[in-house]
């Protein structure tokens, strides 16, 4: 047997030629470049995401991860749709199946859901992955969280709602800015957004499609240009500030940006980015996303020429206001006049002081008195309702015993409840407090009374006041068995001029002015009015509350 025994001793080495270096270097070259696009897919500010056909998660970059609170470990390997809200679960199917027929997705409003089941809206798209022979193998999909856009929809939307129907307009900004928003999403080179990437020094590295020919510019270009040559004069302090904070901290702020185009025309953008690391860790530069933010510029200026617009409507309605309060103040006084003496000169001819009168010309004077009390009543009541309306109602509060009032107020409207043949009976809880005007008490109670005596059948009509503390509060009850009110219109009668019967065949007489009076009373008390009834022919039922006092 012949052993062979290698030799300890070095075969010597060839010589390297130029064609094994150039080889060398090509393979570190692509090495580096392989290593700077996995950085820009890890740094991205963009949630990605790599699925093969059966909807499960083969990759994903750390934006995604993050963003839905997972570790990339219990990401990959789950389905797709295990990250899907409730809300868009089927039409993820839907979407799902569609893609897997035709290849296509883009631009899918979907909802997803965090790892804390808190959801969020995103705007989906994907880039086909196919094998040596062309067959679908999965995609990389890319999702950008358009929930601040979606809230931003629902506030001008609540906005247009408050300003009416004239605002069409800004509906179709709103929906501009939806638009221009959607386009910002897609991988690093297609997506809408303005993507740049930085060195430490503010040279520019990278840009995709959507930056160069927004500014204006080739991609070719814009290589190894400043930032700064991109940065309108408005926005250069901003911008350097913002760099020396990133180099001191790596911490990149969100603000408003202006940039300036290669024909030199400026527009706003809204600056965010996330920091690009070396293999060591160490930051080496930062990848920007810039937004445009030049229609939602636009939006505002509109909404500010509305809100003017408004203004001046608002101001011109304030004064024509004032100019109807100011009237309907001055009539109301010159109305009231001239019934005093009426009224007085009708009391004269009943006395009979200047001489006999007939039994017809008494009952005409009777009319002729019952009427002017009734204009002024009436004159009385707008006055009050005016007086409420411009806050100017005086009320000259003391301590009243409201058993008492209820009392004079009765004995006072007794001889005319008992001449319709209506009773009126009361059900009083004594030395019960309030600080009260007792004049304008009286008014409301006087009000009340003659309401449902109006309302009530004669012959056969009952009124009952109730009074009783409830809650450091006196409760006062004035209840009818008269026609009642439907109850849409029980939070309707205190409204000045509302009849709850507005037909012109309307039984009952009134204005729709005596409750709102009463109501502007008791509010000015710091108390409480309402009203309750089963609805017709079931009697009406209205509640007071009045803080009570000590005697």
């Amino acid at each position: 047997m012949i052993l062979k025994v290698q030799s300890n001793k070095q075969k010597p080495k060839k010589p390297r030629t130029d064609s094994y270096r150039k080889k060398r270097l090509t393979k570190i070259n692509i090495t580096k470049l392989n290593f700077d696009y996995k950085q820009l897919y890890e740094n991205s500010p963009i949630l990605e995401r790599i699925i093969n056909t059966h909807g499960i998660i083969i990759n994903c970059n750390n934006a995604y991860a993050k963003h839905f609170g997972y570790s990339k470990k219990e990401i990959i390997g789950k389905s797709i749709f295990k990250h899907i809200a409730k809300e868009s679960y089927n039409n993820m199917r839907t979407s799902f199946n569609v893609w897997k027929k035709t290849g296509h997705v883009h631009n899918r409003e979907i909802w997803f859901m965090h790892k804390n089941k808190s959801i969020f809206l995103g705007l989906l798209s994907a880039n086909n992955i196919y094998d040596s022979k062309g067959h679908l193998i999965g995609s990389n999909t890319a999702i950008r969280d358009i929930t601040e856009i979606h809230n931003a929809k629902k506030k001008i939307q609540e906005s247009e709602t408050r300003i009416r129907e004239q605002f069409d307009n800004l509906k179709k900004s709103n929906k501009l800015l939806l638009a221009m928003e959607q386009k910002y999403k897609n991988l690093y080179e297609k997506t809408p957004a303005l993507l740049r990437s930085v060195n430490a020094k503010g040279i520019i590295t990278d840009c995709n499609d959507t930056y160069a020919k927004n500014l204006g510019y080739s991609k070719k270009e814009i290589l190894n240009m400043s930032l700064f040559d991109h940065t309108a004069e408005r926005s250069i302090k901003d911008m350097t500030d913002d760099m020396n904070q990133w180099r001191k901290t790596s911490i990149i702020s969100q603000k408003e940006i202006w940039l300036k185009k290669k024909n030199g025309t400026v527009f706003p953008t809204l600056l965010n980015g996330t920091n690009l690391f070396d293999e060591n860790g160490k930051v080496i530069g930062r990848t920007a996303t810039l937004t445009n933010l030049t229609q939602i510029y636009r939006a505002r200026e509109k909404l500010q020429v509305r809100e003017e617009q408004i203004e001046k409507q608002f101001k011109s309605l304030k004064k024509l206001n004032r100019i109807k309060d100011e009237f309907l103040t001055m009539i109301t006084h010159e109305l009231k006049t001239p019934l005093v003496p009426i009224n007085s000169y009708t009391d004269i001819l009943l006395s009979e002081v200047l001489g006999p009168l007939n039994k017809a010309q008494k009952n005409r004077l009777e009319i002729m008195k019952s009427s002017s009390k009734s204009l002024l009543k009436l004159i009385s009541d707008i006055l009050d309702a005016q007086k409420i309306e411009l806050g100017q109602l005086t009320l000259k509060k003391e301590s009243y015993d409201i058993s008492e009032i209820i009392k004079e107020t009765v004995n006072k409207m007794k001889p005319i409840v008992e001449r319709s043949g209506i009773s009126i009976t009361a059900d009083l809880n004594e030395r019960i407090f309030c600080l009260c005007d007792n004049i304008r008490i009286q008014q409301v109670l006087s009000n009340l009374i003659a309401n449902s005596l109006d309302f009530c059948s004669k012959g056969s009509g009952k009124i009952h006041i109730k009074l009783y503390p409830q809650d450091n509060n006196a409760k006062i009850v004035v209840k009818d068995n008269g026609i009642g009110i439907v109850k849409g219109s029980l939070d309707k009668i205190f409204v000045k001029f509302y009849q709850a019967d507005t037909t012109t065949t309307r039984e009952h007489g009134g204005t729709g002015i005596g409750l709102s009076v009463c109501k502007g009373i008791i509010d000015g008390h710091g108390g409480k009015i309402w009203a309750e009834s089963e609805g017709r022919n079931k009697g009406t039922e209205i509640h007071i509350l009045l803080p009570m006092t000590k005697s």
